[in-house]
């Protein structure tokens, strides 16, 4: 004995649904993979063929923040400023706490000459996020515009906010940026202290030995530093 039949209407409306899913699915998929190219595009420098890959997710899916993202990114590389501020703001408004995406955005309201508007928004991720990549984009930034006290005063709020996860250690990047500025501005003897604090954090990083002999500090018990501002 077979079970009552199912009515033709509601399997005609049950593939439809599944025909729905399995669409949307695709589509995503797409996307995803759009994406992924235009990210591994992007790392070669090939910004022509990393906005061909993800163009289509930009026109036909503009919700779609990684498409936004790696269609900024490859405009940026192009110099096409108007095209990568549309897609990057694009992209920070779907996703306003993704730190490489407030940066990107940032070099290019840079580039585009609207430092005050990259310095508010580095400065602001920096401190709600506790960011110390940000402070650091806006030292370069800063620096690269002719604002050596923001270069600098930006290089020591990375240091201060460089807290490192559990089981982990800080990153050497921030002292080893304000170290180099540091000595640019004549301060040799802080900047000495910054390596030093670098090499306690990380004692074997190649960078930090050839910046402490180029200074000619000799390493011993005594040399590492707690880190700091």
């Amino acid at each position: 004995m077979h079970g009552r039949a199912v009515p033709g209407s509601i399997l005609l409306a049950a593939h439809a649904t599944a025909l729905a899913c399995v669409l949307a699915g695709c589509n995503t998929t797409s996307n995803e993979a759009r994406a992924r190219e235009a990210d591994e595009r992007l790392k070669y420098g090939q910004y022509a063929e990393a906005a061909a890959a993800v163009e289509p997710v930009v026109k036909d899916t503009p919700g779609d923040w990684r498409g936004q993202f790696a269609y900024g990114r490859a405009m940026l590389g192009q110099g096409k400023l108007d095209d990568a501020r549309r897609s990057l703001d694009r992209a920070y408004r779907l996703q306003p706490a993704n730190e490489e995406i407030v940066i990107s955005l940032a070099e290019c309201m840079a580039q585009q000459k609207d430092v005050k508007d990259a310095y508010q928004v580095l400065r602001a991720f920096g401190k709600d996020f506790r960011s110390w990549r940000a402070y650091l984009a806006l030292s370069r930034i800063a620096e690269s515009s002719g604002d050596p006290d923001t270069a600098a005063t930006s290089a020591v709020d990375a240091i201060k906010v460089n807290e490192p996860l559990p089981d982990q250690r800080a990153s050497i990047e921030p002292y080893m940026r304000d170290a180099d500025l540091c000595f640019r501005f004549g301060k040799d003897a802080e900047g000495v202290r910054r390596l030093r604090q670098a090499y306690g954090i990380a004692p074997e990083d190649p960078r930090i030995n050839q910046a402490l002999d180029q200074r000619g500090v000799a390493r011993g018990k005594d040399t590492a530093l707690p880190p700091g501002p």
